[in-house]
């Protein structure tokens, strides 16, 4: 049809949506691909006021938000209500399709008709992953709505503040929305740069607990060294993610810092110290040349262990 010359705009039915909102509200990929190919308006509203990018919100349909927004539809473009994608989202409970609209720039400030933003809405549904990715990335915690109602009030009124509590605990807040701790110090010292003494510490602390570990099995019969050597590497492992408290942005997640690199230098580390220190100088001359050309398989070991060191310090 559209070879044929068929209008990609066309609107009708009850609610005069064009053929993109009837492909973007059932998901077609596809469809909604061709159709914009051959002119579709992504900006034309149906008679709610809502447009293709609102109406494949509704759905939740990641793939298909991706394409419209890699096309340049306007990711804050409101309907006749103000409401824009992002509170529809967060509405929904698709944290997917938060996260994706937060990366892509949308104002997580912005008010509908109420004076509701994109946190009270997800606040009514209660969505964990909803909730701790606005608070993540600046929400106002403590924004009033026309009725004076802050986001703290509207989780008590539905019954979701064990999440809300979670997820600002989540983001480094205190139950009032107050920061955990104050910008620029660990421990209540104030620090030049988080970042890199936070990034140090997790590159290093590893190396102390297989230390701790290995001490454990080395000097106690197996079954208090196995349980001991469990004990203490969960309960350091435990003090590393909550150093990620005081973290900021992606850093938080353990995952996202130096810590697992960390294992992998600290085994290097330990490994090299007892053949230097106690397998090299045992050896009787004969078999030092065995002893050297071992030395080329930690040869990779030493370059990531080179690289770690001066990208941290």
């Amino acid at each position: 049809m559209l070879e044929r010359g068929a209008d990609p705009n066309a609107a009708g039915g009850e609610s005069n949506a064009t053929p993109i909102m009837w492909a973007g509200q059932r998901g077609h990929y596809y469809l909604v691909n061709l159709l914009l190919k051959h002119g579709a308006d992504f900006c034309m509203k149906d008679v709610h006021g809502y447009n293709v990018l609102h109406l494949t919100t509704f759905e939740g349909n990641i793939f298909l938000l991706v394409l419209l927004l890699h096309n340049g539809i306007p990711v804050d473009i409101p309907d006749s209500n103000q409401h824009t994608s992002l509170m529809w989202a967060a509405y929904k409970g698709y944290s997917s399709a938060v996260d994706l609209f937060l990366r892509w720039g949308a104002d997580v400030h912005a008010v509908d008709d109420l004076g509701f933003t994109a946190l009270h809405w997800a606040l009514v549904r209660g969505n964990f992953g909803c909730i701790q990715k606005l608070v993540e990335y600046g929400a106002d915690r403590f924004v009033q709505t026309h009725e004076g109602k802050t986001p703290a009030i509207v989780a008590e009124e539905l019954k979701t503040q064990r999440v809300w509590w979670d997820a600002l605990e989540d983001c480094g807040y205190d139950k009032d929305g107050n920061p955990l701790h104050p910008n620029g110090t660990i421990l209540g010292i104030r620090v030049a740069d988080k970042t890199t003494v936070l990034n140090r510490f997790f590159l290093c602390w590893p190396a102390l607990i297989i230390w701790v570990m290995v001490m454990c099995l080395t000097y106690l019969s197996w079954i208090p060294g196995v349980l001991s050597a469990v004990a203490f590497g969960l309960g350091m492992h435990w003090i590393a993610t909550r150093a990620g408290d005081y973290a900021e942005g992606d850093q938080k997640a353990v995952n996202n810092t130096p810590y697992l690199a960390g294992i992998f230098v600290g085994t290097i580390f330990w490994t090299a110290e007892r053949w230097l220190f106690s397998i090299l100088p045992s050896k009787s001359p004969p078999l030092i040349p065995d002893v050297l050309d071992s030395n080329l398989m930690v040869n990779s070991g030493w370059k990531v262990l080179k690289f770690c060191v001066q990208r941290y310090f």
